[in-house]
């Protein structure tokens, strides 16, 4: 038995703003980051821009996961006589980015970010304000605290207290609080908090 076609009515859609969809299906987004906007060139396609600003479109592409066994086989031809000529000097240099300033500033950038978002959030931050102004570095006494809703054990306290203090926008607010010395160690004993509970 022959399976039968079945043939839809075709309908124009009269709502479709076909000038805009066209336009959707071209364009290769939007760029938010005002630096590469700035070195974006629209008459290019985007491996080209990427490949010209030294990023890479595809990471796996750019570095592949070695073939030992192609290599290999390259090698032994080589030893065999079988490769004449090896490879200039030209192809065996690096490929040089036209705009490779890009990726140097764009990693400047990324550091400036990363090290201005290194916070503790607030409310973590006046958890441990209270523990440190009622037990200073005993760690151990933090835990029994019925404040301690988190049920943090005492080296999570001990981790925690250690990166509130590597911070010093944060950290220094709270010495200029309490009169304490800004950078230098505290004059606060540590309750045995290296060794184990027995």
């Amino acid at each position: 038995m022959k399976i039968r076609k079945v043939h839809r009515r075709k309908r124009y859609r009269y709502n479709v703003n076909r000038k805009a969809l066209n336009r959707k299906h071209k364009s290769t987004g939007k760029i938010k980051d005002p630096f590469l906007k700035t070195l974006w060139e629209d008459r290019k396609k985007p491996r080209t821009n990427f490949r010209e600003m030294g990023l890479s479109v595809n990471p796996n592409k750019t570095i592949p996961i070695p073939n030992y066994r192609a290599e290999r086989l390259k090698l032994t031809k080589f030893i065999n006589g079988f490769v004449e000529e090896e490879m200039t000097e030209e192809e065996l240099q690096p490929l040089k980015p036209k705009r490779g300033e890009v990726v140097g500033q764009l990693e400047e950038l990324a550091k400036e970010k990363a090290d201005s978002k290194l916070r503790l959030p607030k409310g973590v931050v006046q958890h441990l304000i209270y523990f440190l102004d009622k037990y200073q570095f005993n760690y151990k006494a933090m835990v029994v605290d019925r404040r301690n809703h988190y049920q943090w054990t005492w080296k999570q306290f001990r981790s925690k207290i250690k990166q509130f203090m590597s911070i010093p926008e944060q950290f220094n607010k709270y010495l200029l609080k309490k009169n304490l010395p800004i950078n230098e160690k505290l004059p606060w004993p540590e309750y045995e908090s290296d060794s184990e509970w027995k």
